[in-house]
């Protein structure tokens, strides 16, 4: 590490020199997964309350979140501000289609600044290991993790040139993995630390890379809409050996899920909280390198695990979890 890199580096600790960089119609921002839940969230943020000109990615054009924000776009503005582009992450061809585009509206005006790619789209499916088929498996390692670095690595030129910054929403489960998620909390993990090396090789760029873990909004988001379907492709792949051990904890299992199942509304979460750490995640002139927004439950269960031997960190696991666990015979007549 350089002297200047060096020094950088203890202003940030310090948090000297701390300011806001001013942002309008002519700062430019891609966020990912803005069908529902945070990405849309951020969007709409982005777009009403920074006033920035936001590229927002969604799945699925027809979905009732990349409706609303497409409304945005047609609301008079002197310059349109609200670009919705469809993106499959697990698609070379639609992620070169998405740099194209961007690259058109920043061609639109000399004075638009790419300044800050969102990296927030991702899959999770809840079953124990044994239980989810390979596609699902690989769905969210493909997805969370390696579409995240497809995308960013094909925008890296555009954000190297233009100092833009990168914002990779992770997941508490990347720093503790809890049971019924182990691929999901792989793909989290490893984007963690993926996230951690970025930072360090594009400093030199001039480049912030910042991990943005934004807590539990579950029941706020479609990330879970499809458990149930998910559930069923699991109870298919079963041998008959499995459903004679399983049957019953997979029931259970999956009635207590119902809550999490089901479409929600695009525009459920609202936590003034949450997005003023974002904005200073987005805007500071020295953010950190690791943005959490969590409930006082989760701070704590955090420091626990921290400070416990493994055995009280697997009981405080399933304490936290609070979802239904396998029982044998003589634990149920017990």
């Amino acid at each position: 590490m350089s002297s200047s890199h060096l020094l950088r580096a203890l202003r940030r600790t310090l948090g000297l020199g701390r300011s806001q960089l001013p942002v309008d119609g002519r700062n430019v921002i891609l966020i990912t997964g803005c069908d529902s839940g945070l990405g849309h969230c951020l969007a709409v943020y982005c777009h009403n309350v920074l006033s920035m000109t936001v590229v927002s990615c969604c799945h699925n054009l027809k979905s009732d979140g990349a409706r609303l924000l497409q409304q945005l776009s047609s609301q008079g503005d002197e310059r349109r501000r609200m670009h919705t582009l469809e993106l499959d992450l697990l698609q070379p061809c639609s992620i070169r289609l998405v740099h194209d585009r961007l690259q058109d509206i920043l061609a639109e005006d000399t004075s638009y600044q790419l300044t800050a790619l969102v990296n927030n789209a991702g899959v999770m499916c809840f079953g124990e290991f044994e239980w989810q088929v390979p596609e699902q498996i690989e769905m969210q390692i493909n997805c969370n993790l390696l579409g995240t670095m497809r995308l960013t690595r094909q925008l890296l030129p555009l954000l190297r040139q233009q100092r833009g910054r990168i914002i990779n929403v992770t997941s508490h489960c990347g720093l503790q993995a809890l049971p019924a998620l182990a691929p999901y909390a792989a793909s989290k993990a490893a984007l963690r630390f993926w996230t951690d090396s970025l930072r360090i090789e594009l400093q030199q760029y001039g480049l912030e890379v910042v991990n943005f873990i934004p807590g539990s909004f579950v029941l706020d988001s479609n990330i879970a809409a499809r458990q149930q379907q998910h559930a069923q492709r699991m109870r298919e792949g079963f041998s008959a050996e499995q459903h004679a051990h399983y049957d019953v904890y997979f029931e259970q299992f999956n009635g207590y899920l119902k809550i999490v199942s089901g479409y929600k509304a695009p525009n459920q979460l609202k936590d003034e909280a949450l997005l003023a750490k974002f904005q200073d995640a987005l805007t500071s002139t020295q953010p950190s390198a690791l943005y959490i927004h969590e409930p006082w439950r989760y701070r704590v269960y955090r420091w626990l695990f921290w400070l416990c031997p493994t055995p009280l960190v697997d009981w405080l696991t399933l304490r936290f979890c609070a979802m239904p666990t396998y029982e044998t015979s003589e634990q149920k007549i017990g």
